[in-house]
């Protein structure tokens, strides 16, 4: 009986000494980084069976032509037994890490007084007990001014939502550290032969107005964005299988659950079009489209084969600013015709409504009218897409110029981004006392929005007769 005692005690004071480590290693640790990886029922990854590995993946936004800087590439096991504690599922990235101290210097010097910008996970979760391969991604956003002290985030990734693959027959790594000398991984790499990026900021359309009818009232549209809220720039993430290799491919296109930057803005521009008029409202901005494989890889990145599966992502990563007023303005006519062609090419005109004379509408209400209530938390569609295929000399196919990203708001209301269109009628002996017929261009593709499959606004280009 005694050396049960002996042995409970033994067993208590190891539990005791467990625990005071993990106080004491908790307050010595330096600020960083956690990353806590569940799955979309909140499970841990490395636990959704008996026998598996979670590889991750972890690319931080730049303000630069480099768009992303890989700070952290590992592997995540189950600990032993003896640890059974911790799920294993945690990425713990410290501040002073180089390569995030670098993007932050980037950072500080592009927005001295911080931005919201954003780290783009992505994960393999490699099931050897049931031979299965599942992908997944998902964004996790922090302010650049307020990072210094760490943070940790519970990070939901729909392990799911892309289809799954069996598992090659290859060797496990059992690796914990990043980058073991042996190790087979799997990476997302860009193909800047596919990619496009402008070196500076440009024009980028936020509004499209053609008053068609020479027989038509007069109009006005703005875009209205104000401080009450944050403003978000959405990120768009297609998904395909060769998509390279095709003409017309078929994606698989997620939108407004993911932003790349955003900040307390503010910007407004107006347009007065008479009939037979046209015009448009734009932006000073860095879009970005980047084309990305996946590969698998023994060793290192320079020993890598491709697997064939292929991503977009489309985001803006910079905006022009004078304190945090958004830089831009409004011209008549329509953007260059090499941009306009493309834009035509990558939307369908949809009806959206009909204003009788003094008659106005938001452009939130004019996105649900057209394409439904989720396009409208979509927010104002950016055609990066477009801007792609006509500025990167032929890198870009034809097929990218439906895709576009949203700029929105955080408020919960679904009216998510503040101007809209008034029809004048006659006005000042300009135009007729007659009602406008309003066509929204959307995109040609479907996207993923929350819980619905909708078409989205592609530059809210907006068609008046």
């Amino acid at each position: 009986m005694a050396s049960k005692r002996i042995l409970g005690a033994l067993f208590v004071a190891f539990l005791l000494s467990g625990i005071t480590g993990v106080y004491i290693s908790t307050a010595l640790q330096t600020p960083e980084i956690q990353l806590v990886l569940v799955d979309e029922n909140g499970k841990p990854l490395t636990e959704i069976s008996k026998d598996v590995e979670v590889q991750v993946q972890i690319d931080a936004l730049l303000p630069t032509r480099e768009v992303y800087r890989t700070i952290f590439h590992g592997t995540l096991d189950k600990p032993s037994p003896l640890k059974f504690w911790d799920p294993g599922n945690t990425v713990k990235i410290p501040i002073s890490d180089e390569k995030f101290q670098s993007v932050l210097k980037d950072w500080k010097k592009a927005y001295p007084n911080g931005i919201g910008s954003s780290l783009m996970i992505s994960v393999w979760v490699l099931d050897y007990e049931n031979r299965k391969l599942y992908r997944g991604f998902a964004v996790v956003n922090y302010n650049t001014a307020n990072v210094a002290k760490g943070f940790t985030k519970t990070v939901k990734i729909d392990i799911h939502r892309l289809p799954s693959s069996p598992l090659e027959a290859a060797t496990k790594s059992g690796e914990v550290a990043p980058l073991g000398s042996n190790r087979q991984f799997y990476y997302w790499k860009t193909d800047w032969g596919l990619s496009w990026r402008p070196s500076d900021y440009i024009e980028v359309p936020a509004l499209i107005v053609d008053n068609k009818d020479s027989y038509s009232g007069v109009v006005t549209a703005s875009v209205n964005i104000v401080t009450d809220y944050y403003t978000r720039f959405g990120l768009t993430i297609a998904y395909g299988y060769k998509i390279s290799e095709k003409d017309t491919p078929s994606l698989d296109i997620y939108g407004n659950d993911f932003y790349t930057i955003e900040n307390k803005f503010y910007f407004y521009k107006d347009l007065l079009l008479g009939p037979n008029e046209k015009g448009y409202i734009y932006i000073y901005a860095k879009p970005y489209h980047l084309h990305q494989k996946e590969y698998y890889c023994t060793a290192s990145i320079n020993n890598c084969v491709p697997t064939g599966e292929e991503r977009i992502q489309e985001g803006v990563n910079d905006i022009d600013t004078s304190g945090n007023e958004i830089l831009g303005g409004s011209k008549s006519g329509l953007p260059d015709p090499s941009i306009m062609n493309w834009i035509y090419s990558g939307t369908d005109m949809k009806y959206a409504t009909a204003l009788g004379v003094g008659d106005s509408k938001s452009i939130a209400l004019l996105v649900s009218d057209a394409s439904g209530s989720c396009s409208a938390d979509f927010g104002i569609g950016i055609p990066i897409g477009a801007l792609a295929v006509a500025l990167s000399g032929g890198a870009v196919p034809p097929w990218a110029a439906g895709l576009s990203a949203g700029m929105y708001y955080t408020s919960s209301s679904s009216l998510n981004i503040y101007g809209g269109i008034t029809n004048h009628g006659q006005w000042h002996n300009v135009g007729q006392d007659v009602s406008e017929y309003i066509y929204l261009g959307t995109s040609t593709y479907t996207y993923h929005i929350g819980t619905c499959d909708t078409n989205v606004p592609v530059g809210i280009y907006i068609e008046s007769n």
